[in-house]
């Protein structure tokens, strides 16, 4: 169980790292962005640290709003960076 705790933690990284690359390439900052889901910049601030979890929907209200699709892909079909994270 180890292994799928430290994999979490690695693909949470690659996740937040893609979600501020989005940002910043809309030009959206953290201030704009916590007030779109209504919630304190310090909030948004943690859930990038991972020093607080981030709840699923507040992740999918994250993804509507940098125009993201949270698709869920079988990992045989998966050929990008998320490939690196051993989940089993």
């Amino acid at each position: 169980m180890e292994n799928y705790k430290a994999a979490s933690i690695e693909g949470q990284k690659i996740i937040f790292k893609f979600i501020k690359s989005r940002m910043k390439d809309i030009k959206l900052t953290q201030n704009e962005l916590a007030l779109i889901l209504n919630i304190g910049v310090t909030t948004l601030i943690r859930y990038f640290k991972l020093e607080t979890p981030m709840p699923l929907g507040v992740y999918l209200e994250i993804c509507g709003a940098l125009e993201l699709r949270p698709y869920l892909v079988p990992s045989e079909s998966d050929n990008n960076e998320m490939m690196r994270v051993h989940f089993n």
